[in-house]
C-alpha cells in the first residue's frame, strides 16, 4: 500500500499554508488534506490529488491531470472525484495554490449545488 512521502507532504502543506490551518488525517493508506472541515486533496507517495468537480474537471484535464486510480479483486476504478496535480502546477507555488482554492471551493456545499445547476464548466484554473 501506498503513503505519503514525508518530505513531499511537508513541502505541500508549506506551500498550501495560505489557505489557513491544512489538517493531516489518515486516507486509504495516503493523508488527506482538510482546510475549513472538508478534505480538498490527498497525498500518496509523490503526488498530490485534489478534489474536482463538473466546474473544475475540464480545465484540470486539459493540463494533464489525471483521476485517482488503484487496484482491486475486480480491476482497475477511477475515482473522478479526485485528479492528480502535473507536475508544471506543483513547481510554481502560485498556480498549486490557484489549484488548491479551486479544490476547496469544488467541495464547499454551495459549489456542490451550483454544479448541479450550471449548464457549463467554468474555468476555476486561469487557462
Amino acid at each position: 500500500m501506498t503513503t505519503a512521502d514525508p518530505a513531499f507532504l511537508n513541502d505541500v502543506v508549506d506551500a498550501l499554508a495560505p489557505l489557513g490551518t491544512i489538517e493531516r488525517r489518515p486516507y486509504f493508506g495516503g493523508v488527506g488534506l482538510v482546510c475549513n472541515n472538508r478534505q480538498f486533496a490527498f497525498v500518496m507517495g509523490t503526488s498530490l490529488y485534489l478534489s474536482t468537480n463538473d466546474n473544475t474537471r475540464e480545465s484540470m484535464r486539459s493540463h494533464g491531470a489525471q483521476p485517482f486510480e488503484y487496484m482491486t479483486k475486480l480491476g482497475l476504478r477511477t475515482v473522478e472525484a479526485y485528479y492528480d496535480t502535473p507536475a508544471e502546477i506543483l513547481s510554481h507555488p502560485e498556480l498549486l495554490l490557484a489549484w488548491a482554492q479551486g479544490a476547496l471551493a469544488a467541495k464547499s456545499p454551495a459549489s456542490t449545488k451550483a454544479s448541479k445547476q450550471q449548464n457549463g464548466p467554468i474555468n476555476t484554473f486561469n487557462d
